[in-house]
């Protein structure tokens, strides 16, 4: 009655083992990975940036104060200049308020606008590219942990034919070669074992990974994604492509913010007008109050050559971006299309080896049973075994690609 309950107690625990999904390992990589958090921080960081270029037409006040234990000063009498040493103490606040400035800070303001959207499409696509490397990660756990279901199947089937050979050799029907050479195979099964749950640890651990957290053992996963991959709504046009990709756009966007930044380089040698307000108040030799209120142009005559280059910086920033975005269209366009092809060859790929595995299944049946009346050698039998495994591990491999290259096609699509 105990070890019936304990029976029990295993199997619900088994049946109540957790799911773990797709999309929640996806939710959990784009809520705690540092890379996405590290892009969130820059977005507030562009966002200030916006904020400094704005000031330049907020109003600006100041404040200073000044004391001199020791000051010369001159005073003229009768005609004659003369010095004087004494103290003296002095404070005063000022306020500005820029009025005109050749519209060179809308251009600024335009250009960290910019900026701030481009690191929002920036964080876009690192989530596009974490959601990307999530599904490949979780396609080749379900890949991996096939191919180690079918490794284990093929060291069962192998050993069960070297007890069969060693029975047979008892009985006088087969050789002790045979006996040697199943052995052999079963040697070679465990070795090709090992590295299979060597690479389903590795797989396992690359998703942990992104999980941030450990995947405890027992957890199930949806592995029907493996054999019946969900159809995409994404695009499949390469113009649609490009107007959705976001690599593309963050270049259009870098193109218009590098225009911007030059046009405020470019004017900002035309100077400001300013508004100005002063009150000082003076305690040296004779104590007074002294206010100005005006307006204040100024321009720089000569800075030795830095505006201009500044301003031709950012104009070799903007034509380099501009290249930059066709370059960008041009690979994604290759990509894509090369995304197109792989997938139409791997349909083909994937039926070829369904039809494959069913002939091998079919074969390896008929050669084990020939092997039984001694119509067929071991080397039949493990012929058809390997031919049986790699056509398993070739469906493996076609799954994994069509998966690995749909996920492939939602990033270039930015879902």
């Amino acid at each position: 009655m105990k070890k019936l309950t304990i029976l029990l107690l295993i199997t619900v625990i088994g049946l109540q083992a957790k799911l773990l999904r797709l999309n929640d390992c996806i939710d959990k990589a784009l809520t705690t990975h540092p890379d996405v958090r590290a892009f969130m921080l820059k977005v507030r960081q562009q966002n200030e940036g916006v904020k400094m270029e704005r000031g330049a037409w907020l109003p600006h006040v100041s404040i200073y104060a000044e004391y001199d234990p020791q000051r010369t000063y001159v005073m003229p009498q009768l005609g004659t200049f003369n010095t004087v040493n004494d103290s003296g103490w002095s404070a005063g606040i000022s306020a500005s308020q820029q009025l005109f400035d050749f519209s060179r800070s809308s251009h600024a303001i335009r250009s960290a606008k910019i900026r701030h959207e481009i690191s929002r499409l920036s964080l876009e696509e690192t989530k596009a590219l974490m959601r990307y490397e999530v599904r490949v990660a979780y396609a080749l756990l379900l890949v991996q942990k096939a191919a180690l279901k079918a490794r284990k199947k093929d060291l069962v089937a192998k050993k069960a034919l070297y007890e069969q050979a060693k029975a047979l050799v008892k009985q006088g029907l087969k050789t002790k070669a045979d006996e040697s050479r199943f052995l052999s195979s079963v040697r070679q099964a465990e070795d090709a074992l090992a590295i299979a749950q060597a690479s389903y640890e590795k797989a396992r651990i690359t998703l942990e990974q992104y999980l941030g957290e450990p995947i405890p053992e027992g957890t199930r996963f949806e592995e029907w994604r493996l054999e019946n991959a969900a159809k995409s709504s994404v695009r499949t046009d390469p113009k649609q492509i490009l107007a959705n990709n976001l690599q593309v756009r963050i270049a259009r966007k870098n193109r218009e913010a590098s225009y911007e930044q030059f046009l405020a380089k470019r004017l900002e040698r035309y100077g400001t007008v300013n508004l100005v307000a002063q009150a000082d108040h003076f305690d040296t030799l004779s104590r007074y109050d002294s206010t100005v209120v005006g307006v204040r142009y100024s321009a720089p005559i000569y800075s030795g050559g830095r505006l201009s280059a500044q301003a031709q910086q950012s104009r070799i920033a903007e034509m380099v971006s501009a290249a930059e975005k066709d370059s960008k269209k041009r690979a994604i366009t290759k990509e894509a299309r090369s995304i197109l092809a792989d997938l139409k060859e791997t349909r083909k790929r994937i039926a070829a080896r369904l039809s494959q595995l069913r002939s091998a299944d079919e074969t390896k049946a008929l050669i084990k049973a020939r092997y039984e009346q001694g119509l067929a050698t071991y080397m039949e039998v493990l012929d058809a075994e390997a031919v049986w495994l790699d056509a398993e591990l070739g469906l493996l491999s076609a799954y994994y690609t069509r998966l690995e290259r749909q996920s492939r096609l939602e990033y270039l699509n930015a879902k």
